[in-house]
């Protein structure tokens, strides 16, 4: 009987550490599937291509580190340039640019120069809700990031010229369309 009763323990305990084995392993990998579903959920939303329609990405070659978009994914892709750090050059056909920036030349003297990039490692920009403002005056021509503020109080705060601009981004890409 005693033996029935030790026999009867070990099941038991080996029960109960089966048990908490299963557990541990059951929230290792809803830990593991929640970690991965956060990694997809921050990888490139518009990574799929389809080959041959203008409407989607061009496939990039091996070597290749440009990315090229579409019109619909322009404005998207402008205001995750700063969050996910990287640069976008446009090219434009004609003499538009995005705004114009005082930097020196090779002889030290300074310049205006037409930007036509958005590169963080270029533009100091504080945080996010000023990113948001500079590109809103950027793309919309929302110069008036605050009450009371001005086209000079924006070129003042993002150290910029905006010249002869009657034009914003937006409108540009918008009357190109057609």
């Amino acid at each position: 009987m005693e033996e029935n009763v030790a026999d009867a323990l070990k099941m038991a305990g080996s029960v109960l550490l089966f048990v908490l084995g299963l557990s541990i392993s059951i929230l290792a990998l809803t830990q593991a599937r929640e970690s991965i579903d956060i990694v997809l959920s921050y990888s490139d939303r518009e990574a799929l291509t389809i080959e041959n329609d203008p409407r989607y990405y061009y496939i990039s070659n091996e070597n290749d580190t440009s990315r090229y978009v579409g019109k619909e994914t322009i404005i998207p892709a402008i205001y995750r340039a700063y969050k996910e750090n990287y640069k976008i050059v446009f090219e434009f056909p004609d003499n538009y640019f995005l705004f114009q920036q005082l930097l020196k030349d090779q002889n030290g003297e300074m310049v205006q120069c037409d930007i036509n990039t958005i590169d963080l490692s270029k533009q100091v920009i504080a945080n996010d809700l000023a990113s948001r403002q500079f590109l809103n005056g950027i793309i919309y021509g929302k110069w008036d990031y605050d009450t009371g503020k001005t086209l000079a109080d924006y070129e003042s705060k993002f150290s910029i010229i905006v010249k002869n601009r009657s034009t914003c981004l937006y409108d540009y890409l918008t009357s190109k369309e057609r």
